[in-house]
């Protein structure tokens, strides 16, 4: 299985944007170990989820793209 990692600064934007999200809507003033923690479950629960829906939509576009390449070629045959 594949683990899903993020670059460092990735992980401090996240983090930073968490912080800042549960400050202003749920009036929580999350530590940084806290936020990485969190992030940390999100990324491990949920993470697959969106991974998959993305590799999924990738398939689609590659299919689409596939497809209008061959009618393409279809309409460049000599005939």
């Amino acid at each position: 299985m594949t683990t899903i990692t993020l670059d460092p600064a990735a992980r401090d934007r996240l983090r930073d944007e968490l912080q800042r999200w549960c400050a202003d809507h749920l009036d929580v003033e999350l530590e940084q170990f806290d936020a990485e923690f969190f992030i940390d479950f999100l990324s491990e629960r949920f993470g697959p989820a969106y991974y998959n829906a993305g590799i999924e939509e990738a398939l689609r576009t590659h299919a689409a793209w596939s497809d209008r390449i061959q009618e393409e070629m279809d309409l460049k045959k000599i005939l």
